[in-house]
């Protein structure tokens, strides 16, 4: 029963702990994005602070796509209607739900402000879809 007990704790604490993979994606301001294993989200950030930009990107690339569509989505604006955040809600063939979270973001250490892509494919998550949309979406935001 210990031993049991023991390999329980052990895959709950891997499953918990060791699960995020950086992974390469298409955005020319960072090569690296974070794919976590246990949400199924794959998130990669722009160095720029214009959500809007960021946004419009988001839908466009949806857009483009013959095998979704968008269903639509939820901002959450500031105290001088700036767009701090949105969540793009889509669907592909399948009835897939497809989640895309845009929010503006600032490093604690270096104050320096961004904004971060969330890309959830799927339940489960699906980072082959999820890698493919974010590069569309740095296409749609080439400056």
């Amino acid at each position: 029963m210990k031993l049991a007990a023991s390999f329980a704790l052990l895959a709950t604490a891997l499953t918990v702990t060791g699960c995020n993979t950086l992974v390469g994606v298409d955005n020319p301001d960072s090569r690296e994005a974070t794919f976590s294993n246990v949400t199924g989200s794959l998130v990669t950030k722009y160095n720029t602070t214009d959500t809007e930009a960021v946004f419009n990107a988001v839908k466009r690339a949806i857009d483009s796509q013959p095998d979704m569509k968008r269903m639509g989505e939820t901002d959450e604006r500031g105290a001088k209607n700036e767009l701090l955040g949105v969540t793009v809600f889509a669907r592909a063939i399948g009835d897939l739900e497809i989640k895309v979270d845009v929010t503006k973001a600032e490093d604690p250490i270096t104050k320096q402000a961004f904004t971060t892509v969330t890309v959830k494919h799927g339940a489960f998550g699906n980072l082959p879809q999820s890698q493919k949309l974010i590069s569309i979406i740095s296409q749609n935001l080439r400056r």
